[in-house]
């Protein structure tokens, strides 16, 4: 660690802003590719489900009269979504909706160690027979705080999409070299992401 301390001091000021580029890159890219893009698979494939479902359930109800046995299944299955149900946002209105989900967000956030810039609800959408209520956060933190994060959305009670996430600019080019530690610490990352989950009520 030492060596490396004295080859960053002997770095001209223009190559430590390159190597501080290639290691803005690599942060990027590995958070992309790590958390960002598996975790999109990951809730494409549970909108997708709900869509199923929801559509499985309209075709069983038209058959019902023909098939005795189709009510059990549609009964199993109503079962289902409504249990599917209960893990999205609670809110009989847009706002109140958009509001919980800025609090849970919050809560997420700081339990995962990350401190919240600002939140901004958008405007909900339709998802089917639901509608889908979206907030955009901005935070800043380390690295695996911001995995830590995401994986806390994957694995909440509610259904939530990570619909986006951005680094903007905010991780600096320069190293921050620890007092009385000989450790190189970059500073913390500042993100800008969406995260999207279907309302239990205003239905489209």
């Amino acid at each position: 660690m030492q060596r490396i301390t004295q080859f960053w001091h002997r770095l001209a000021w223009r190559e430590r802003m390159l190597v501080g580029l290639v290691l803005l890159l690599f942060v990027v890219t590995a958070l992309f590719h790590g958390i960002v893009r598996p975790y999109r698979a990951y809730t494409q494939r549970l909108e997708d489900q709900i869509a199923q479902q929801t559509e499985t359930i309209a075709k069983m109800v038209r058959v019902r009269d023909r098939a005795p046995q189709a009510e059990q299944q549609v009964t199993q299955l109503r079962q289902r979504m409504k249990a599917s149900q209960e893990r999205f946002v609670p809110g009989e209105t847009p706002a109140l909706a958009a509001s919980r989900l800025q609090e849970r967000l919050q809560h997420i956030a700081s339990t995962s160690g990350l401190e919240v810039l600002s939140t901004v609800a958008l405007h909900d959408e339709a998802v089917g027979d639901f509608r889908k209520t979206t907030v955009q956060m901005t935070l800043r933190g380390d690295l695996p705080a911001i995995a830590k994060f995401a994986a806390g959305v994957e694995y909440d009670d509610w259904f939530l999409t990570l619909a986006s996430l951005e680094v903007r600019g905010a991780y600096s080019l320069r190293m921050v070299q620890q007092p009385g530690q000989g450790a190189v610490k970059a500073p913390p990352l500042t993100v800008t992401l969406e995260v999207g989950g279907v309302m239990q009520g205003a239905g489209a």
